[in-house]
């Protein structure tokens, strides 16, 4: 059996500024890497085998913290990306709907239904991120293996393995910053064993006072 750890990275500057970011990139807040340290003692507790992590350094930061713990070296592959949303990318909600015929109100509907220019089709963003992760399992047979990456790409996941609408998903599951989805592979059996736990966040000042956004 092979277990997947799947973690949402940490807060970062522009998840704060409430930006969206796809391929954009931006460092984490002081919150997002106190959030970052209590995932990785958290985790500590795990025999890791192996870590992966998408290549952008917000994905990539909170993923240090983890291997600081264990010494395991951090594979980064672009394939853990999050979905690429073309002209979109750093602007805001409103700034998009000011810009784009109120394209984020139509997003918010059915983000399915919106070409955003220049972005990456939903299509070939899943069919990206769920290889992605098949593969990793495949090579990984019996080990327990973190992945650390996007919402988007934890959404398109759960759409997969849950045979769910990903839209559906999208618009209805918040994938919270530094949340673990734990899913086993026995053959070609998939089991979810848990979605978006952020336990290890609970009860601390600085988490109850956080506003999450999912611009992943």
């Amino acid at each position: 059996m092979t277990r997947l750890i799947i973690i949402r990275h940490a807060e970062s500057a522009l998840n704060a500024e409430r930006r969206i970011q796809g391929h954009w990139d931006s460092g984490l807040t002081a919150k997002g890497c106190y959030q970052a340290e209590c995932l990785a003692r958290r985790l500590k507790k795990y025999k890791l085998h192996k870590i992966y992590s998408s290549d952008l350094g917000r994905a990539y930061a909170t993923t240090r913290a983890i291997a600081g713990h264990h010494r395991i070296r951090v594979i980064r592959d672009a394939d853990l990306r999050e979905i690429h949303l073309g002209e979109w990318e750093g602007k805001t909600p409103a700034e998009v709907d000011k810009l784009y015929n109120k394209g984020y109100k139509k997003w918010l509907k059915k983000p399915s239904s919106v070409r955003i220019p220049n972005s990456e089709k939903i299509s070939i963003f899943r069919k990206r991120v769920t290889g992605c992760v098949a593969r990793i399992a495949k090579s990984n047979p019996d080990k327990t293996v973190v992945i650390v990456t996007h919402g988007g790409v934890l959404t398109a996941l759960l759409a997969e393995w849950l045979k769910t609408e990903f839209d559906h998903l999208l618009l209805s599951l918040d994938i919270e910053n530094t949340s673990l989805t734990v899913v086993e592979f026995k053959g070609r059996r998939v089991r979810l064993k848990t979605i978006n736990d952020s336990s290890h966040l609970i009860g601390t000042k600085k988490y109850d006072n956080a506003n999450y956004h999912q611009h992943s």
